[in-house]
């Protein structure tokens, strides 16, 4: 069983923009009960990282203080989007919208999104292809923040990758490591 307030200290100090939460147990050994504790002690907006396709679990995160939720083009359709997107922002909620294909991209554009989290991993067979962000970010416009997701292992691949997105979602690489502390300089980017 995870213990958040051992990880969370060292998530803290290397995410200096907006921090990431899954509350899926049954994968990411997550819990919205963990949200309150996350949302008290780090000073970055919190991500629910989550297979939303209900606008209770939007409602559900923020009441348990998520800044931010994932929505993501592979699971919804183009109104379902627009419905759980309308509910959080009238939440004033943030949203980052998931692609992994071109036309996902496409959709995503044509959906208004102004952030986009470009998943490196096929969700079919779970395969890693960092290419995917090498693709699809520079196709994204001016005015998008692109996030690239998954699959980030080294501090090479996040300096490679910086040329193409504006920020990282790192986590599974983390966590499969027992110290913490010793894993992050090896795959984070350091700020000076």
């Amino acid at each position: 069983m995870i213990s958040i307030r051992r990880v969370l200290p060292v998530f803290i100090n290397i995410t200096p923009r907006r921090s990431r939460f899954s509350p899926t147990k049954k994968y990411f050994q997550g819990s919205f009960d963990f949200l309150p504790v996350v949302s008290q002690s780090a000073p970055q907006p919190i991500l629910c990282k989550d297979f939303i396709i209900d606008p209770y679990q939007i409602y559900l995160a923020r009441y348990y203080q998520a800044d931010a939720c994932l929505l993501m083009l592979s699971v919804l359709d183009d109104e379902q989007y627009r419905q759980l997107a309308a509910v959080a922002h009238s939440l004033k909620m943030g949203v980052l919208t998931e692609v992994s294909n071109d036309a996902e991209r496409e959709r995503a554009m044509a959906l208004g999104a102004k952030v986009v989290g470009i998943n490196n991993r096929d969700l079919r067979d779970l395969s890693i292809d960092l290419n995917r962000t090498r693709q699809l970010a520079p196709k994204l416009g001016h005015g998008v923040t692109v996030i690239s997701e998954s699959g980030i292992n080294t501090y090479g691949q996040v300096r490679e990758l910086s040329h193409f997105a504006n920020g990282f979602l790192i986590g599974s690489a983390l966590m499969a490591h027992d110290d913490l502390n010793a894993a992050v300089p090896s795959r984070a980017a350091r700020r000076k």
